[in-house]
């Protein structure tokens, strides 16, 4: 009997298991069915303008038919109906072997995951003859992969392209820090089509905020970037209309010489370069913005037709400069050296920003006391060869030696020398300071400096050397009265500590660069 009974317990239990593997092989199944069958998404645009004239600069006659897909790398077919957009539209060429024909014709597609590659079929349209702006016509086209549903899409093809055009503005009047200012914004429609929805995106530098965060536009976090969507909003041909209400920005505390700028396009406007994050050919706002929570921005009619605006003549965006009133107290930082005859010495001079104002390009002068020669001096090898493009530069010899670059606010920057002890002389030299809203002179204008007594600073052979920051004059024998002169020109060419920074010259002010490995190197071997 119990021999029986553990037969029939193991014959039970092993049914038990099977249905049990049944079931989980069953679910699996379903869940990688499930998976399987979702299968791409059609992502194409709704519409496409097809340019009547010759192209616009940045505008595109490429249509691009395009799917989101995860699934792993699989073969297609897409199907092109053309039929509806005769008399309005020709389907010229397509990229990737695909060889486009009308009525309809098939294109074969490989699909990738999105992560991997880009699923888009772009073919190129042209008007067709007789096409007149505004005709318009559907084209329909069928995604077949293996072993999916198929994907069915549609989108209107019209003839023409709204080119939106926004008013260009002198710099506006000096404001001061924390005041708000206006900055109105006015758009025309210089296409031969209307602008069915309209994308408008603001750009200031980073001491510039959106002082209202409108409902319908998405800011950074710092607020120094807005687009705003106004998916309702429709320009017609030649029409003006207002961005309503105006547009209102803060300058922060460090604000000084800024820029602003702003550009409006058409929903579905592709093939801008350079062109917004978003919103043109895929008006979804960015969602690394955050929404506002004021009343939304609208468009109304100009009440003057745009008369007397200069209007921007491309679809770029235009900038505009803002200048702020504010100080910043640039303070030198000396240096001082003992040692008798013949002895070398290095030191750092420098400055620091001591703010409030993020200026542009800070110059330090570096005068070496007279009873020195410099035989080393901050060079950058990656530079170009002429000595207008190193950070330290020199015409007189070796007398003086002139460094700009920017830097933050807080932030002390250093220059480092080798000097050589020639004689006895124990006068010292000198450090002066200023800062420029861009490069220095004669490109730039000079800051006010609110705390002039710290502008120099000495760079001292005795402790109670005389200080002076007038370069001597030449005494007529070919070296300069009380100065070795020495090899000071001839040691650009050798390797020196150079304080990083120098790429930021040409930059906008972003941040401090991060140390070359050349400078790391070369800290260690000094």
């Amino acid at each position: 009997m119990f021999g029986i009974r553990d037969r029939r317990r193991e014959v039970v239990g092993r049914c038990v298991v099977a249905i049990a593997l049944t079931l989980i092989a069953a679910l699996t199944g379903v869940d990688q069915a499930t998976a399987a069958e979702r299968g791409p998404r059609d992502i194409t645009q709704d519409y496409f303008y097809v340019p009547l004239h010759s192209q616009e600069p940045y505008t595109s006659d490429v249509l691009g038919l395009e799917f989101a897909y995860d699934g792993p790398p699989r073969n297609a077919e897409l199907t092109v109906d053309a039929a509806g957009i005769d008399g309005v539209a020709v389907v010229a060429s397509g990229a990737d072997g695909c060889r486009p024909r009308m009525p309809s014709f098939t294109c074969s597609k490989r699909l990738h995951p999105d992560s991997e590659g880009w699923n888009m079929q772009e073919l190129k349209l042209r008007p067709a003859a007789g096409a007149r702006a505004g005709d318009s016509g559907s084209l329909n086209y069928t995604l077949k992969p293996e072993g999916l549903p198929a994907v069915r899409g549609s989108l209107k093809v019209i003839a023409g392209r709204p080119e939106l055009r926004v008013n260009e503005s002198a710099a506006l009047k000096t404001t001061a820090v924390g005041e708000t200012f206006s900055v109105p914004i006015v758009i025309h429609n210089t296409g031969d089509v209307p602008a069915r929805g309209v994308v408008l995106l603001i750009e200031g530098t980073a001491d510039l905020s959106a002082a209202t965060r409108h409902s319908n536009c998405r800011y950074s976090k710092d607020a120094h970037t807005i687009q705003c969507l106004l998916p309702d909003a429709v320009i017609a041909p030649g029409r003006t209309m207002r961005v309503k209400p105006v547009l209102r920005v803060e300058p922060s505390r460090a604000a000084l010489a800024e820029r602003l700028s702003y550009g409006a396009w058409s929903f579905h406007s592709p093939g801008r370069h350079p062109g917004p994050p978003c919103c043109v050919d895929d008006p979804d706002p960015d969602p690394g913005l955050t929404p506002g929570q004021g009343a939304p921005l609208s468009l109304t009619p100009d009440p003057t037709g745009g008369k007397g605006t200069t209007f921007t003549t491309t679809p770029e965006p235009t900038e505009v400069k803002v200048p702020v009133r504010n100080t910043a107290d640039i303070e030198a930082i000396g240096a001082a050296l003992r040692g008798n005859v013949g002895t070398t010495h290095r030191i750092r001079v420098g400055h620091r920003n001591n703010g409030p104002a993020e200026t542009g390009e800070i110059r330090t002068v570096f005068i070496a006391p007279p009873g020195t020669e410099v035989i080393r001096a901050p060079y950058d090898p990656e530079a170009e060869e002429e000595m207008a493009d190193q950070v330290c530069r020199t015409k007189n010899r070796g007398r003086s030696y002139t460094c700009s670059q920017y830097s933050e606010v807080g932030r002390k920057v250093f220059y480092e020398f080798t000097l050589r002890t020639t004689s006895d002389d124990t006068r010292s030299g000198c450090v002066s300071v200023s800062a420029w809203t861009g490069e220095s002179a004669p490109g730039g204008t000079r800051v006010r400096d609110a705390e002039g007594s710290n502008d120099t600073a000495p760079v001292q052979v005795a402790e109670n050397g005389t200080v002076s920051c007038a370069l001597p004059e030449e005494d007529g024998s070919g070296g300069v009265g009380g100065w070795a002169v020495g090899t000071g020109v001839a040691a650009l060419t050798g390797s020196a500590l150079l304080v990083a920074g120098h790429r930021r010259r040409k930059a906008s002010r972003s941040g401090p660069t991060s140390t070359p490995r050349w400078l790391t190197r070369l800290e260690r071997e000094l």
